[in-house]
């Protein structure tokens, strides 16, 4: 994890008139000497005296031993896959005592049979960190300032600090398909379903939130089939060029009706064949 984002600074070796000099490290107890390199810590309700930027000083060494205790193991490989399989399995089951019949049996469902697995990669030079918790914000903006170069993709992945649960994330892809995430910069296990910007653009202004599978708002489209899928994903080539960033279609079935208020959106998805 990038410190930074959390307000964590390396000092140089402290000089043996800095003021910190003496004082206890708060994590370890032990005193601060010159040629320490050091780290203050929001000082939050602690009794310990702060220095004053308002920061409780640590060794640098504490700061990045503690957070290495926080940090979740390796992910397993295939650990997203077999959550959505798990998912999928358990839904399909109850479907078939169900009384509607959807294309999918559920959101994982939809992601297994239209989706892939995508490798993480560091943030490229240019790309810069969205706002914290909000992935399907930061990828959908992503994408559509820069659609010559990134395409949204939406599904599950793994917070590398949160190793042990999957969740449901969205995140861009350049045009060597490797991960571009504005959320997390420790993520792994990222499999999901790329989006044409088209697609993308006319369904966000569609509802007032943001997320393409699990939108509730309206009536679920890519789960039950009211938005088909055209072309699959198991045809994912390498993407070539700036054009070649369209995986697949996805375009209004004929056979079904959404909302009346979704009627405008499903005269603009026909022309996306």
């Amino acid at each position: 994890m990038n410190l930074r984002t959390l307000g964590l600074r390396k000092s140089s070796p402290l000089r043996a008139d800095h003021p910190g000099i003496g004082q206890r490290c708060v994590l370890c107890k032990r005193a601060i000497r010159a040629g320490d390199r050091t780290g203050l810590v929001p000082p939050l309700d602690s009794e310990e005296p702060a220095l004053d930027d308002g920061g409780l000083i640590c060794h640098w060494t504490c700061i990045e031993s503690g957070l290495s205790r926080l940090r979740q193991g390796e992910t397993a490989a295939g650990t997203t896959r077999q959550f959505l399989e798990s998912w999928a399995d358990a839904f399909s089951r109850q479907a078939v005592a169900g009384e509607r019949c959807d294309a999918y049996t559920s959101e994982a469902d939809f992601i297994l049979k239209n989706g892939r697995s995508f490798e993480y990669a560091a943030l490229p030079r240019g790309v810069r960190m969205g706002r914290p918790r909000e992935c399907f914000r930061n990828a959908a903006a992503l994408a559509l300032r820069k659609p010559d170069m990134y395409m949204y993709v939406e599904g599950y992945a793994v917070n590398r600090w949160i190793a042990t649960h999957t969740v449901a994330h969205a995140w861009c892809i350049g045009s060597d398909n490797f991960v571009i995430d504005p959320t997390w910069d420790e993520g792994a296990e990222y499999f999901g379903v790329p989006f044409r910007h088209d697609y993308l653009r006319r369904v966000l202004k569609a509802r007032r939130d943001y997320g393409l599978i699990d939108n509730a708002e309206m009536d679920f489209p890519l789960v039950t089939g009211a938005h088909r899928v055209h072309g699959v994903s198991n045809h994912l080539q390498r993407l070539e060029g700036h054009h070649n960033l369209i995986v697949f279609h996805i375009v209004a079935d004929k056979h079904q009706n959404l909302l009346c208020s979704h009627n405008d959106l499903l005269s603009g998805l026909v022309s996306f064949r």
